[in-house]
């Protein structure tokens, strides 16, 4: 059981590089929102933003489950990598959300009130 928390470990460590993969791919993004790119280095970008967003879910859910699995196997529940994976994925989420309201903004701008 030793190696498989080893694996969980390793797992969970893979799980921070891909969210920092994320974190510089949504720079990028960021940054071409204000200087003008090639349209086909925009969909690359927006493509490899969505891959790791999958993986990153995916990957998460494979270390909840496996930490629940663990849990259930052994009767040993190791907290640290399943509560680093719960705020991973928040701030995965923080980040995509925060991305998607200031493409809104910067795309189509910002008004107070809706019409009546």
């Amino acid at each position: 059981m030793l190696a498989f928390r080893r694996i969980l470990a390793f797992s969970s460590r893979i799980h921070t590089y891909l969210l920092a993969l994320y974190l510089f791919f949504a720079l990028l993004f960021v940054l071409f929102l204000y200087f003008p790119v090639s349209d086909v280095l925009l969909s690359f970008v927006t493509l490899s933003q969505m891959i790791l967003g999958w993986t990153i879910i995916l990957e998460g859910i494979w270390l909840v489950f496996a930490s629940v699995y663990q849990f259930f196997y052994s009767r040993v529940l190791c907290l640290q990598p399943l509560f680093l994976t719960i705020l991973r994925i928040a701030i995965y989420f923080i980040i995509s959300i925060t991305l998607d309201v200031l493409n809104t903004v910067i795309i189509n701008g910002f008004s107070f009130g809706g019409g009546v």
